[in-house]
């Protein structure tokens, strides 16, 4: 069973930027993932799991404004590459299309909380602690539904479920992005 795990822990890197890791692959529409992406060791001893990707959904500052001190964030998917893996025998393309669906499954839960907290009032959104267990709660939402879409398809065995979760968050991403 091919399974995924998740980076429980959301991180707000910086209130003002954000600097790339090696290690860190941040979600783009644009661009697959390839094998290339899970640079971590397999567990050879779970034989339940032939890949498995780590994700989670960081926040910064887009804009702090000047004159009334109001903030808008961006938030956003990313995968760590050295915690994510493959094993020999599961480096195929269907493999690597479920775990590219779990990072959408991120990244939809990313721009969910993007504008959740960009309609909140810009003194609310002074609030870091607030700020943060949005965040938190967020990902728990994200882990529960990547726990769900491994359930429903055996982490990807069951082929007619995973077509039925392709096209799930396909229409999902249409309606994140009206």
């Amino acid at each position: 069973m091919k399974r995924f795990s998740l980076l429980i822990i959301g991180l707000i890197l910086s209130f003002s930027g954000y600097s790339q890791s090696d290690d860190t692959l941040p979600y783009d529409s644009k661009t697959k993932l390839t094998w290339q992406d899970f640079n971590g060791k397999p567990n050879y001893a779970d034989r339940s799991k032939g890949a498995e990707i780590t994700v989670s959904i960081f926040l910064k500052v887009r804009e702090t404004s000047f004159w009334s001190g109001g903030i808008s964030y961006d938030a956003y998917a990313v995968a760590f590459k050295n915690d994510s893996w493959v094993k020999a025998g599961y480096k195929d393309d269907y493999s690597l299309k479920h775990e590219q669906l779990h990072f959408d499954i991120a990244h939809l839960y990313a721009e969910s909380l993007e504008i959740e907290l960009n309609s909140l009032d810009r003194k609310t959104l002074k609030q870091k602690d607030l700020v943060q267990q949005k965040l938190q709660e967020q990902i728990r939402l994200m882990q529960e539904y990547q726990d769900l879409y491994d359930r429903q398809t055996y982490g990807g065995n069951n082929t007619r479920m995973q077509k039925v979760w392709e096209n799930k968050i396909k229409k999902e991403f249409q309606i994140i992005h009206i």
